[in-house]
């Protein structure tokens, strides 16, 4: 049997995963950097956790168009997190 896959842009496939990222509940898609290169996905930035990265992964690979994942993903350290939650202030 003979298989042939239609040609997917890369700019297709980076949009097809941005949206999917975004579309997803348990990630932070502002977080993270997608390219694309001749069916190689490269990710870059950071995630709250290893389960987030999972599901990146997971995201990604379901992309049509994608034959290899380059995971350069980070897990934020507790600190980290803090920091990008804005503080209150209160008024006296």
């Amino acid at each position: 049997m003979i298989f042939v896959k239609p040609p997917v842009a890369i700019s297709d496939v980076r949009q097809r995963i941005k949206e999917a990222l975004q579309r997803h509940g348990d990630i932070e898609a502002s977080n993270i950097d997608v390219e694309v290169a001749d069916g190689t996905v490269t990710l870059s930035g950071t995630v709250g956790s290893l389960v987030e990265m999972d599901r990146v992964e997971e995201a990604v690979w379901a992309a049509l168009g994608v034959s290899k994942v380059v995971d350069n993903l980070s897990v934020a350290t507790r600190s980290d997190r803090f920091e990008q939650i804005p503080s209150l202030q209160c008024d006296p």
